[in-house]
């Protein structure tokens, strides 16, 4: 990619970094909701919705931390 991108995006690299640890805290909310939920209600698929939709936003956050850290742009 452009290393002009990363230079954007590696400057606000704080802000990502506090939105990795929201997610991690909003993982762990959905797993105890996910166990917490009866298997019949909906509630149940509204959370492994979510657990997808977190899952996903943490690998992009991730890779882009660990881009950001190690400089590989």
């Amino acid at each position: 990619m452009s290393e002009r991108f990363w230079d954007v995006v590696c400057a606000g690299f704080p802000i990502w970094a506090v939105l990795f640890g929201l997610n991690i805290v909003l993982l762990v909310f959905m797993g105890l909701s996910l166990f917490l939920a009866t298997p019949e209600s909906g509630t149940r698929q509204i959370v492994v919705i979510n657990l997808v939709l977190i899952v996903g936003f943490l690998t992009v956050l991730g890779f882009t931390i660990r881009t950001c850290r190690q400089g590989d742009y």
